[in-house]
């Protein structure tokens, strides 16, 4: 039931839109400058809508092609927060058998994602996007292939997100983490009875919570910073394909969100490989907050 996802949280009612630019008048100085910077989310209309994956992902076969080989995890729920959620629907399958199913019409809800380097050719140039570094905790390009399945409520602590929609249509709630309420956002989203149970939010006071959505098309991209939470459902219920594509956040919102974790303003969620931890570190000594970043590894959730 991914509509459940937005439609149990009250604040989505009255959730104001994000700004909308259009890719072919948007400028690397404004995205960087106005979006990237701030920390602040955006829908960019047509953003990939010349990548290859628009067309060459909607044949299955050219997608068993080129991964068919590969050993994936099919998930026949929800991409949940929660691992147990999660791991109750999970089984290994070949990439074939995955996409054969997530196309099938009588599956009712599946979901796999990967990052699947012979796909990466099907990707292209972000005109608004020309300078970026590696992010720290995710691969330079995830993909979401899915049948009526969204993800649940979370946020990414560290590397920017460019959500590129590729096959059908989807629709995310957003709302950022530094908030007075974020103690109680964090157990609301992360036990997910909200998921089950709509009077999950009952005696909550959201007013002080500025809260946004977004609608992506095909060839749609949107913008999501760090430190945001988001809830995501497909807004057609056959086939459908994401690129996230990630990249490593400036150096003063990498500081900031340091900062914000080490005094427990938010936690540091999940658990990245060391690789990734002994790259951020690397960066924290450099910009004199290795204790700090180590406060904020202690306290990680």
């Amino acid at each position: 039931m991914p509509d459940v996802i937005l439609k149990h949280v009250p604040g989505m009612k009255h959730a104001s839109a994000v700004p909308v630019h259009r890719a072919e008048e948007l400028s690397e100085s404004v995205f960087t400058g106005e979006h990237v910077s701030n920390g602040k989310p955006c829908v960019i209309r047509g953003a990939v809508k010349h990548w290859a994956a628009v067309q060459n992902w909607r044949d299955k076969d050219h997608l068993k092609k080129r991964c068919g080989h590969h050993s994936v995890s099919l998930f026949s729920n929800e991409y949940h927060a929660r691992w147990d959620r999660l791991s109750a629907g999970k089984r290994e399958v070949s990439f074939t058998e995955a996409i054969d199913h997530l196309h099938a019409e009588e599956t009712k809800i599946g979901i796999i994602v990967e990052s699947l380097p012979e796909l990466q050719m099907d990707l292209g140039r972000l005109p608004f996007l020309t300078k970026a570094e590696p992010a720290f905790t995710y691969e330079a390009a995830r993909f979401f292939f899915y049948r009526n399945a969204g993800t649940s409520w979370h946020f990414h602590s560290f590397d920017e997100t460019l959500m590129s929609q590729i096959v059908g249509s989807k629709k995310i709630g957003l709302l950022k983490t530094n908030t007075p309420s974020y103690l109680a956002m964090l157990t609301l989203f992360c036990k997910e009875e909200y998921y089950d149970d709509p009077s999950a939010f009952e005696g909550f006071d959201a007013a002080d919570l500025e809260w946004f959505s977004a609608e992506l098309d095909e060839g749609d991209a949107l913008y999501i910073p760090p430190l945001w939470w988001h809830g995501v459902i497909p807004t057609t219920r056959t086939f459908g394909a994401t690129a996230a594509v990630t990249w490593r956040s400036p150096s003063h919102v990498i500081a900031n969100t340091i900062r914000q974790m080490a005094s427990g303003e938010i936690d540091l969620i999940g658990m990245p490989n060391m690789t990734a931890i002994k790259a951020l570190f690397g960066v924290a000594k450099k910009m004199g907050l290795e204790r700090e970043f180590a406060i904020a590894w202690e306290r990680r959730m």
